[in-house]
């Protein structure tokens, strides 16, 4: 195991030591009469959280398109129905709860605290630096799709349902955005950490799943194929999946899974599709070559969010690795990135 204390020689960020608590207004505008996240709504509160500096309060108003001229009771039962889904969102991608709290006096509001980053600059992992993919299929219909990086994935037909239980009949879109450099971890700020463990990864992703825009969520019985680009050095390698924190994702292992090599028929796997609905369209940027059998590593997903399929990496003789920096003001975050291995470490201060 890696033992680490200090900061490491790898990427250094600057972050500023002042703070502004001058109370800041943001809003978070909802389609007319909804009041459950959808994809616009996370964003913005996504956006409005990146430009929240440190240390800061900001009050966020919930407003629904073209409805200024309706009652003003139901006005606020919309607010504060849209104000829990907020604080939701908040908490899921890692505020404390003592950092989001709901102002229910007249018109419901929600009041954000950005605390200091821990590690990285932002406190964030930003998602705007990589491409989101989306695709758009049957969920009663066993499909695939290859994202730009080549990994597969493969869903079990009637594998979604909504937050409230109910199966998920109509076309959804799957979100995916992939990691498959390390510059993509790098650019994004997201580490490869474990509880006391360096990871190296093979690939990871953060899944997203909707109907319209409304999100939906794997069934607690199914699970999901993907097929990495990886056709070699595959031992030891298995399913995390990722909790955030301070603005990091940290990586917990899925003890019973594992990956192994396994040979992909895409061609085959259309044509079984293709017998069972004439629906599946081939999408643009699979393979040509249907007959081709490819090797790659395969795991098994059971949760959609923050996925990755690491390995540990293990050390003989584990030593301290401490970086002196002279004549600094500034607090610094430093990030160890591997050469030969992808993996991307985030520093203890």
């Amino acid at each position: 195991m890696l033992r680490f204390t200090g900061t490491f020689l790898g990427i250094a960020f600057a972050v500023s030591g002042l703070a502004n608590n001058g109370l800041q207004s943001f809003k978070v505008i909802f389609p007319t009469g909804v009041t459950k996240l959808t994809r616009s709504v996370m964003k913005q509160a996504s956006d409005i959280y990146n430009k929240l500096p440190e240390r800061n309060f900001t009050r966020i108003k919930l407003i629904g398109e073209s409805e200024e001229n309706q009652a003003k009771v139901l006005s606020v039962q919309l607010a504060k129905k849209r104000a829990y889904s907020v604080r939701e969102f908040f908490i899921g991608i890692g505020c404390t709860e003592k950092n989001v709290k709901l102002d229910m006096t007249g018109m419901p509001v929600v009041i954000l605290f950005k605390p200091k980053a821990r590690y990285s600059i932002s406190g964030k992992i930003n998602l705007d630096k990589i491409e989101q993919q989306c695709f758009n299929i049957d969920p009663s219909q066993k499909t695939f799709f290859k994202t730009k990086g080549g990994n597969i994935f493969v869903f079990q037909p009637n594998s979604f349902e909504t937050e409230y239980g109910m199966p998920v009949a109509k076309n959804i879109n799957i979100c995916v955005w992939e990691f498959y450099k390390k510059t993509d971890m790098i650019a994004c700020q997201l580490s490869s950490c474990g509880e006391n463990q360096v990871l190296e990864t093979a690939s990871t992703f953060y899944i997203q799943v909707f109907k319209g825009d409304e999100k939906v969520q794997l069934k607690k019985n199914k699970n999901y194929k993907i097929y990495l680009n990886r056709d070699s050095d595959v031992n030891g390698f298995k399913a995390y999946y990722g909790q955030v924190k301070d603005g990091n994702v940290f990586w917990v292992e899925d003890k019973k899974s594992y990956a192994y090599i396994s040979m992909f028929d895409e061609g085959d796997l259309k044509n079984k599709i293709d017998k069972k609905s004439n629906s599946f369209v081939v999408r643009p940027n699979q393979d040509k070559d249907e007959n081709k059998l490819d090797k790659k590593l395969l795991l098994k997903g059971k949760k959609i969010g923050w996925i990755n399929c690491d390995r540990v990496i293990h050390v003989d003789k584990p030593s301290d690795l401490e970086v002196v920096l002279e004549n600094v003001s500034d607090e610094f975050s430093v990030r160890l990135v591997l050469s030969k291995k992808k993996c991307n470490y985030t520093g203890n201060g």
